[in-house]
């Protein structure tokens, strides 16, 4: 049972961690987002193992999804709308599939690049009160699609330093051991377009390599 939590919170975590770019807004507003249908499907990561054992990716895509209209994390006052363009990751590790997480995954195109903005829905989470204590964040990702995905996080060391040299400018707050971007997504935009080259040749990003199962 105790490996089974220590499975549940790792990979709940993984994606809302201190080693990612958290932001309160999404990266997107709907003239940025496409379907790129290549991304369906069950992957298996073969670039982050806990204990050997791998990471199931599952993307789907339903016709129809729950949103969330109040800022309640037990889903109460959740409606379900007509589905364009979000994408439903569960993500779990191989050998405890029934110990999984579930995000909703928008693929954004800007300047050319497609980038994934990932928003944690529901995961299964024996511990209670270390549940309510995990705040709904975004991350980004720049993702390449191809027989492979790879899927590459921005670096919170990298923006941090940019913080601490003053050399970047964009909306934000930082209780000294975390940094949330407070920034409306197309400021959001401006600054992936402006930094991403940049902080993918000076920073060590958490890089997913995925292939299909």
């Amino acid at each position: 049972m105790k490996t089974k939590v220590i499975l549940t919170c790792f990979i709940c975590l993984i994606l809302i961690s201190g080693c990612t770019v958290l932001s309160f807004y999404p990266l997107y507003t709907p003239n940025e987002l496409i379907r790129d249908d290549r991304i369906i499907g069950k992957w298996k990561s073969d670039g982050l193992n806990f204990n050997s054992d791998s990471l199931i990716w599952e993307v789907s895509f339903n016709e129809k999804i729950w949103k969330k209209i109040l800022n309640n994390p037990f889903d109460r006052g959740s409606k379900e709308i007509q589905n364009h363009f979000t994408y439903t990751l569960h993500l779990y590790s191989q050998s405890h599939p029934e110990e999984r997480a579930e995000f909703h995954l928008h693929l954004v195109e800007l300047d050319g690049k497609l980038y994934l903005d990932f928003y944690p829905e529901n995961w299964n989470m024996s511990n209670g009160i270390l549940a309510i204590h995990l705040m709904y964040v975004h991350t980004f990702a720049r993702i390449e699609i191809s027989d492979q995905l790879e899927i590459a996080w921005f670096s919170t060391e990298w923006l941090q330093e940019q913080f601490a040299k003053n050399r970047i400018r964009i909306k934000h707050e930082n209780n000294g051991i975390y940094t949330l971007l407070t920034a409306q997504p197309k400021e959001l935009q401006k600054f992936i377009i402006k930094y991403a080259d940049e902080e993918s040749k000076s920073s060590e990003r958490m890089t997913f390599n995925l292939k299909k199962i």
